[in-house]
């Protein structure tokens, strides 16, 4: 069961449990008895963060600047730790750490900091930068673009357009889509956080459209219409952004809220993920 929420705290022994890992150290935590986990945890922040240099941050848009692991020389993005988050096959749960002020550690009798729930995000681009301060002044280290992925544990986002009679036809956008991912790929290795959520938006719409208000999992109608007048399903995304899932209509689905929730989490989402794909690819 998911037991995160977006903005409240939690101690380290919860996250670590949650991905089933032991280790001591800070930064990206993982069970590393699973070959390739299907999420990770990211601490950012705290002070041992800053005397080393990492300048983690959230820009306006929403995503975010988080810094590599390794704690001497140049950092390597094909590290155990590293390459989970280069590979871009991983959800990213990001938390931010919070010191303990004096009163919380006299009151609690400990030093332990907390860590607050800043969402799910995926993996957009990876580099390098050479830092300017901090212990590690001169070190080439790595540097992940985050941007959030669909949260469907808080703060819904509303994935709903007008009715289908004011947009445009699944034909038009599927040429819009296709002139989208040819223009991002024509000699680019990345993309910026603008052309992820245009193209991003784009397949949405399709997926919307294409269900007819439908769940693409259950085939149950919409649970309700919205303010706009359109049947209110969630996008999810059968493939992460690694498999190219933001860019390919075969590659969404529009579901119920707890289709979805089933998608994510269900014992069987293995197999869910299968016959799913294969139901969206019957209809594309």
């Amino acid at each position: 069961m998911f037991k995160f929420k977006v903005n409240d705290e939690y101690f380290r022994d919860e996250l670590l449990e949650f991905v089933g890992s032991k280790q001591g150290y800070s930064g990206i935590i993982y069970n590393s008895k699973t070959k390739d986990p299907d999420c990770v945890i990211i601490t950012s922040g705290g002070s041992s963060g800053k005397e080393s240099g990492y300048h983690d941050r959230r820009h306006e848009d929403g995503s975010w600047d988080y810094y590599g692991q390794g704690g001497k020389g140049d950092q390597n993005p094909h590290t155990s730790s590293n390459s989970l988050l280069t590979n871009q096959r991983a959800s990213v749960l990001l938390f931010s750490t919070r010191e303990r002020n004096a009163k919380e550690i006299k009151e609690q009798g400990n030093r332990k900091k907390k860590y607050k729930f800043e969402g799910i995000f995926s993996v957009l681009s990876w580099g390098t930068v050479v830092a300017e301060s901090g212990n590690r002044k001169g070190d080439n280290l790595v540097v992940y673009r985050l941007i959030p992925a669909s949260n469907i544990f808080n703060d819904f986002e509303v994935e709903s357009i007008e009715p289908p009679s004011k947009a445009l036809s699944l034909a038009e956008l599927a040429l819009k889509i296709n002139a989208k991912e040819k223009s991002a790929n024509k000699g680019k290795k990345k993309i910026t956080v603008q052309e992820y959520k245009e193209r991003s938006l784009l397949v949405k719409t399709y997926a919307l459209l294409r269900s007819q208000g439908i769940c693409e999992l259950c085939e149950k109608p919409a649970p309700f219409i919205t303010e706009k007048g359109a049947p209110f399903l969630e996008v999810h995304h059968i493939f992460r952004l690694a498999d190219d899932g933001p860019d390919l209509p075969e590659n969404v689905a529009a579901l119920c809220p707890n289709c979805h929730r089933e998608a994510h989490f269900s014992g069987t989402r293995t197999v869910l993920k299968d016959n799913l794909y294969e139901k969206i690819n019957s209809k594309t």
